[in-house]
């Protein structure tokens, strides 16, 4: 969630969050839609991978390819697989203007306080002729069934995921209008679904009427109502989480 991946190392657990990003990007749906970025960046060198965690995406994108995080310790896990890294803010790169043939953010802007000011980086640092390629879920894509729960209580927690789990849960949709006022061309829109059915594979659901107690508000009947189905669903068919992946890429228009 945002209050983890926007800053990362001020989290309860940063090496968990570490953990758990290498671990779904070996999702076969997380795997389809990262190649597809790949293949949008095309051959040139240098390609730029803003908010790069782990590293995972650097080593697919080659030699000559530079990273940049918010985060100290994702810096520190990719360094160690001996990738090319930058502590930096996507608001302000620390790369010249003209300087990236091809420029990536995966899952970023969905968690960034300024969405639109982080892609006018992106394309700041884009050398004219080259590509942006953007990758995020759409919240407003996500759907829940979780048998023995009500469907209000399922609504309800579908919603706080949307509006509050993310600081910009919608954003994917917006993203081919916002390069579009960049000055991009040439704009394209890939999806790509990721559909789960095991609740501990599900991004933390298991907990999340706990968390979001507060803001529900969710009583003891609903947490209980939740917990209990989550444990059924552990050893029962029935659980499925979907939602939709988008890759947005664009190009920055030749002097």
């Amino acid at each position: 969630m945002s209050d983890t991946y926007s800053a990362v190392d001020r989290s309860s657990d940063a090496r968990g969050a570490a953990d758990w990003q290498d671990r779904i990007d070996g999702w076969p749906a997380i795997a389809a839609y990262k190649r597809r970025t790949y293949e949008l960046l095309g051959p040139h060198q240098p390609r730029l991978d803003v908010g790069c965690g782990t590293g995972h995406d650097l080593r697919a994108l080659g030699a000559g390819a530079v990273g940049v995080d918010l985060s100290v310790v994702m810096c520190e896990r990719a360094r160690a697989r001996n990738m090319s890294i930058c502590v930096g803010d996507a608001l302000q790169l620390p790369f010249a203007s003209r300087s990236c043939a091809a420029v990536r953010a995966d899952r970023v802007l969905q968690h960034v306080a300024d969405s639109q000011g982080s892609l006018a980086e992106l394309v700041r640092v884009t050398k004219p002729g080259g590509r942006v390629v953007l990758s995020d879920p759409d919240q407003g894509s996500l759907l829940i069934e979780l048998p023995g729960v009500s469907a209000a209580l399922v609504q309800r927690v579908t919603q706080l995921r949307r509006e509050i789990g993310y600081r910009n849960g919608v954003n994917a949709r917006r993203l081919p209008n916002a390069c579009a006022e960049l000055g991009l061309v040439d704009i394209t829109i890939d999806a790509f679904p990721l559909v789960l059915t095991d609740p501990d594979d599900a991004f933390g659901l298991a907990g999340w009427v706990e968390y979001w107690r507060a803001e529900g508000p969710f009583d003891d009947r609903a947490q209980a109502e939740w917990a209990a189905a989550v444990q059924r669903a552990r050893t029962r068919t029935g659980f499925v989480f979907a939602v939709l992946y988008l890759v947005v890429s664009g190009q920055k228009p030749s002097d």
